[in-house]
């Protein structure tokens, strides 16, 4: 399973030293796992005559191979904790520091006034590499922004809710007297404050924002003065007057906002889904499958929109 994620890492990431930080192993480690696959297989999988290094084409067949195994075995996992239980075991939920503040307290409140044993630990993060490494390899369930990688085998997803994303700013700022919706070019025209997230597939590894990908799919690619991982710090960089924050709706609903103005865009494409995800294990019965009909059944927090609408 090391040599597999070693070597599904530098697929994605496109090389050695990028594949090094994201599995938190030294590059000659790296190096060596790719070579020991290589001499098991009796085959070379990964073109190192190039830069970045490119699979040959035994590589791109046995890419494809490696991510169901990776899949599977964390399927496996998820399977094996959920019919575990909440009394043996807790339940692992994957999610991030906003939607965990903004939706789960509600729904675990609930469901241990009928399940008083149930355990359940949420794992919030925001980094997309580190969500899709989570999603294969042993939480049961997740809520999390939707993602573009390629869902494991078992696990199913459905939309929970849509939220626009803000823009924050102080009180009586230019943007706030004019009275109307934030156009993309008036937005893009000052110092951002991001939300950030790590970037799959970024070629230095750094971070960029969740907005950056939007308003560059609208033409707009713009460099924010600051990216930060909560809404809270966002939120102290705007009153400390570092640029105009913007954020995803539902992250506002639980932050004092006293002073400052929030807009919406006037483009009402700008958005994000956020996303159930979970693994067929869970339909198993227990305090497993109410937690994830809970999940599902739940209104959207402040911010958020029914995805029909």
């Amino acid at each position: 399973m090391d040599w597999l994620e070693t070597f599904l890492a530098v697929v994605d990431r496109g090389g050695f030293t990028a594949a090094s930080a994201t599995v938190h192993r030294s590059q000659s480690r790296v190096s060596a796992h790719i070579a020991a696959l290589e001499r098991d297989l009796g085959v070379r999988l990964v073109d190192r005559t190039h830069r970045p290094a490119r699979l040959t084409a035994a590589g791109e067949v046995f890419a494809r191979h490696a991510r169901e195994v990776v899949a599977g075995v964390g399927a496996a996992r998820s399977a094996v904790g959920a019919l575990r239980g909440m009394d043996a075991e807790p339940i692992t939920v994957l999610t991030t520091p906003c939607i965990g503040t903004a939706f789960f307290p509600g729904i675990l409140a609930e469901l241990a006034d009928t399940h008083p044993g149930m355990r359940v630990t949420l794992v919030e993060r925001v980094g997309i590499d580190l969500e899709r490494r989570l999603l294969g390899n042993g939480p049961a369930l997740a809520v999390l922004p939707r993602t573009v990688a390629p869902l494991p085998p078992g696990l199913r997803e459905l939309v929970l809710w849509r939220e626009p994303l803000r823009v924050v700013v102080p009180a009586g700022d230019e943007l706030d007297r004019a009275g109307t919706p934030v156009a993309l070019d008036a937005l893009v025209a000052r110092p951002l404050v991001v939300g950030g997230t790590e970037a799959e597939g970024s070629p230095d590894g750094g971070h960029a924002a969740e907005v950056l990908s939007q308003l560059a799919a609208r033409g707009r690619a713009v460099h924010p003065r600051a990216a930060v991982d909560t809404p809270q710090t966002m939120i102290a960089m705007v009153r400390a007057g570092v640029g105009v924050g913007v954020v995803n709706a539902v992250a506002l609903g639980t932050i004092d906002l006293t002073g400052l103005a929030v807009l919406d865009i006037d483009d009402p494409t700008v958005r994000r889904d956020v996303v159930g995800y979970w693994y067929d294990a869970l339909t198993s019965g227990g305090v497993g499958m109410e937690l994830q009909r809970a999940i599902l059944a739940a209104p959207p927090p402040p911010g958020g929109r029914p995805p029909e609408e």
